[in-house]
C-alpha cells in the first residue's frame, strides 16, 4: 500500500467511520509548494473558508511534505502561532530520512501517537502470511516472550500443523519480502521482475542524491551488509571494503538507517551497556534491499540461512521496539552478545533486564547441544530451526517458520 493511498484511507475511515465532518478533514498534496511559508497559507486559507468550523479540530493530510525546503518551520509555525495548535498533522514524504529529521525540530509538537511508521514498513512474515494464505488458521500475533509460556507452547504445537505451508511461505518471503509491488509481481509472474528491484533503488538512491552523498558508495555498504550478514563488523572493515574513512563509512549506515534501510544492532555486555568497539551487525528492512547490489552492479546474493537471521532480526525489532521511527540507528530493546571465548548469541530481545535470548539455527539439524551457550550464560532463550521442535527445557528449540508466522509488530 502506498502512502498516499494510506491517507486518503484515513480520511475515508475518519468521515465514515468516526463521524468527522468532511469540511474538517483536508487531503493535499504539496508536489507544487516550494516555500514553508506557502504551507502556512494553504492551510489558514482552507480553514478560512468554513468559519464556523474553525474552532474544532481538523485533521490535515498534508503528502509529499519532504519536497518542500525547510517544511518543518511552516509546520511549527502553524502549531505556535495559529488557530492550528491542536488540528491533528499527518505528513508523508518520499525522503525518509527527511522526515525524520524534520520531526526531531519539531520537540513538543508530536502527539502520543505518532506511530504510522508501522504501517508503512513492508509486510512483516506474520503479516505476509495472513495475506496470502488466507486459508491458513493461525492464532493471533503474539510477543516473542509470550510463545514460551505453557500458552504459547499451545500455540506452537497448533500452528505445527501447518508447518509445510509455512516453511514454503518463508522462502517465498524470503525472496519477494513484503513490498507489495514485490509480492503481487511473483503473484502474477512467479518471480519478483527487476523493475520492481530497480524501483526500490531509485528510492534509495533519492535518498542518497539529496544528501548531498554517492550512490556508489550506497551500493557498496549494501554489498558489504549482503556478504557479512549475520556477522560482527565494526566501521573500520566496511570502510576498508568500501574505500573510505572509518566516519565516511559510519555516516554512510547512519544514512541508509535514517531513511529505514538498515538495521543497525550493537553489541551489549550483559549489564545492558552498548559497547559499540566491539562490533555491530547490520541488517536490512526487508529481503528486497539485499537484492540491489546483484542488480546494480552484480554483486552478492546472500545464503537462505542468512536470509533468515536478518529476517528474524527485523522481526523481534518490530516487536520489541516502542519507537521505530528513533530506532533504525540505535535499537534499545534489541542487541547481540558475544562471550570472552567468542561464544555468541544472535540476538537478545526485549526490555531489559527481560530481554529473551533468541539463536537463529536455520540448518537441517538442530539439537539440544546447540542450546547450551543460551542455557549457560543467560539462563533462557529460544533456538530458531529450519525443521526440528523440542519444546522441553528451559530453551525451547522452535522452526522460524513457525515462530516468525506467531510473532507480533
Amino acid at each position: 500500500m502506498g502512502k498516499t493511498t494510506l491517507l486518503k484511507q484515513l480520511a475515508a475511515r475518519l468521515i465514515d467511520d468516526d463521524g468527522w465532518d468532511p469540511r474538517r478533514v483536508v487531503y493535499y498534496p504539496l508536489d507544487l509548494i516550494d516555500h514553508p511559508r506557502q504551507i502556512v497559507d494553504l492551510v489558514q486559507r482552507i480553514k478560512a473558508a468554513y468559519p464556523a468550523e474553525r474552532e474544532r479540530r481538523w485533521c490535515i493530510l498534508l503528502d509529499e511534505i519532504s519536497s518542500v525546503p525547510d517544511w518543518q518551520r511552516g509546520i511549527k509555525y502553524l502549531r505556535d502561532n495559529t488557530d492550528a495548535a491542536d488540528d491533528c498533522f499527518v505528513l508523508t514524504g518520499s525522503s525518509a530520512r527527511d522526515i525524520r529529521r524534520g520531526g526531531e525540530r519539531l520537540p513538543g509538537r508530536r502527539g502520543p501517537d505518532t506511530d504510522l511508521d508501522k504501517l508503512l514498513l513492508p509486510l512483516s512474515f506474520s503479516e505476509f502470511v495472513r495475506a496470502t494464505r488466507p486459508e491458513l488458521v493461525l492464532a493471533e500475533p503474539n510477543s516473542p516472550a509470550h510463545l514460551l509460556t505453557d500458552e504459547g507452547k499451545i500455540l506452537v504445537q497448533e500452528a505445527m500443523l501447518s508447518f509445510d505451508e509455512l516453511e514454503r511461505a518463508l522462502e517465498l518471503y524470503a525472496v519477494t519480502g513484503g513490498l507489495p509491488a514485490a509480492i503481487a509481481d511473483h503473484l502474477r509472474q512467479g518471480s519478483v521482475s527487476s523493475r520492481v528491484v530497480g524501483d526500490l533503488w531509485d528510492i534509495v538512491a533519492g535518498d542518497v542524491d539529496r544528501w548531498g552523498r554517492h550512490r556508489v558508495e550506497a551500493v557498496r555498504v549494501l554489498s558489504r551488509v549482503v556478504r557479512g550478514l549475520g556477522s560482527m563488523t565494526t566501521w573500520q572493515a566496511l570502510a576498508v571494503d568500501m574505500g573510505v574513512s572509518a566516519q565516511t563509512a559510519e555516516g554512510y549506515a547512519d544514512l541508509l538507517a535514517d531513511a529505514f534501510l538498515l538495521l543497525i544492532v550493537y553489541f551489549r555486555e550483559l549489564d545492558g551497556r552498548v559497547a559499540p568497539r566491539k562490533g555491530k551487525k547490520l541488517y536490512t528492512v526487508d529481503p528486497l534491499v539485499l537484492q540491489i547490489p546483484a542488480a546494480i552492479e552484480g554483486g552478492p546474493s546472500p545464503d537462505l540461512p542468512n536470509v533468515v537471521e536478518n529476517l528474524v532480526a527485523m522481526a523481534l525489532f518490530r516487536a520489541c521496539e516502542t519507537d521505530l521511527t528513533e530506532s533504525f540507528r540505535l535499537p534499545q530493546a534489541l542487541c547481540f552478545w558475544r562471550s570472552a571465548r567468542d561464544r555468541e548469541v544472535d540476538f537478545l530481545a526485549g526490555p531489559r533486564p527481560h530481554q529473551l535470548a533468541v539463536e537463529v539455527k536455520y540448518q537441517s539439524r538442530v539439537t539440544v547441544q546447540d542450546t547450551l551457550t543460551i542455557r549457560n550464560a543467560l539462563g533462557r532463550g529460544v533456538v530458531l530451526s529450519r525443521h526440528d521442535l523440542v519444546l522441553d527445557g528451559p530453551v525451547p528449540i522452535i522452526p522460524a517458520a513457525v515462530f516468525l508466522a506467531l510473532l507480533s509488530g
